[in-house]
């Protein structure tokens, strides 16, 4: 089976649309990068893409899930002079928005500015609100209401950029980096798998409310499933204990809700591999997909491992390379030696 480059799938994920509602838009980039691993996939009500490797008719059926939606911005108003109002969709940081470039998705894509005052006239203390996100487009009132639509989706434009060290700045990274390590980890054991179905489901809408994954789940009925977002990495003003270093591997975080025996395997296995980590713990829920999975049906044991990532939710997320591929090395080694089952 030909293997794809990590940077390319990640490269190729993250400069595309999939503002969360809208990740039905990612089907074909997900056939075009999974079309060596499987050719059973398909597109859920919810938006979800699955794709199913392994034996389909198995006892054991494993869910990797990795959330394909990203955050961005949705019309909601057409006003004067060019001018169109926009929302964040999911925790956008509006911090990082004045004057940054967006792609606005109408009948044709529409390239626009965030409207910026100039410094001398901004209360510093406010900063930028909900209220004053206004995309410029420069087109005349007529041309914008021809072409845009309310509840069109944005994104902020972001290049992907190589970086020392063997680490990457894009936006998006949240979570095309999850999306990447469980296409790459489907690669390494999409071939010898014996007795086993695993469920590669990138799910919609964890942005937002994180539905897709409950009803995916619900679906699905998995026996386990290892959730694949990422975390924050360590940097100034974050705290040590809720961050992973940025090129040391993936994080595990330990919650209520979490299976602690699935976690402590994946460790086990990560230490078999020679791979560190660090960990995230948690009193109550670990603010991902797994929140939701861990209790649909009867109770599905799950586990989260995450990437690191600075500067998240900005144009400039910033990931270690080897980080995916350390990561994507542990889960499919765990399946391919019995899941939870062993």
């Amino acid at each position: 089976m030909k293997k794809m480059e990590t940077e390319k799938i990640l490269q190729k994920l993250c400069t595309e649309q999939g503002v969360s509602g809208r990740e039905e838009e990612m089907l074909e980039i997900l056939r075009e990068l999974t079309k060596d691993i499987s050719d059973d996939i398909r597109l859920l009500p919810t938006g979800t893409v699955v794709v199913t490797i392994g034996d389909d008719n198995a006892k054991r059926h494993i869910m990797l899930d990795a959330h394909i939606d990203r955050i961005g911005l949705v019309v909601t108003y057409m006003g004067e002079g060019g001018f169109v109002k926009a929302e964040p969709v999911g925790g956008m940081d509006l911090r990082a928005l004045p004057g940054t470039v967006v792609t606005i998705q109408g009948k044709e894509n529409i390239t626009g500015v965030i409207a910026s005052l100039p410094p001398h006239l901004v209360d510093k203390e406010k900063g930028m609100t909900r209220d004053d996100i206004w995309i410029d487009t420069g087109l005349s009132e007529d041309k914008v209401k021809s072409n845009i639509t309310l509840g069109d989706r944005a994104v902020v434009r972001s290049s992907y950029r190589k970086l020392l060290g063997g680490c990457a700045s894009v936006s998006a990274l949240d979570n095309r980096a999850g999306c990447t390590v469980i296409i790459k980890a489907a690669e390494m054991m999409s071939d010898k798998l014996h007795d086993i179905k695993v469920s590669l489901v990138f799910s919609s809408q964890e942005e937002t409310n994180e539905s897709g994954a409950k009803s995916d789940a619900f679906l699905l009925a998995p026996d386990e499933a290892i959730v694949v977002d990422v975390g924050f990495a360590k940097q100034d003003g974050v705290p040590a204990s809720q961050s992973g270093e940025i090129g040391k591997g993936p994080i595990f975080s330990i919650a209520p809700v979490l299976s602690r025996k699935l976690t402590d395997d994946l460790m086990k296995t990560a230490e078999k591999l020679g791979y560190t980590y660090d960990h995230e713990v948690d009193g109550g829920g670990t603010g991902t997909n797994a929140d939701g999975i861990a209790v649909t049906k009867g109770g599905i044991p799950c586990a989260v491992i995450s990437v690191p990532v600075k500067n998240m939710h900005t144009q400039t997320e910033t990931v270690c390379i080897k980080d995916i591929e350390d990561t994507a090395a542990i889960i499919a080694e765990y399946i391919l030696d019995g899941g939870a089952e062993r």
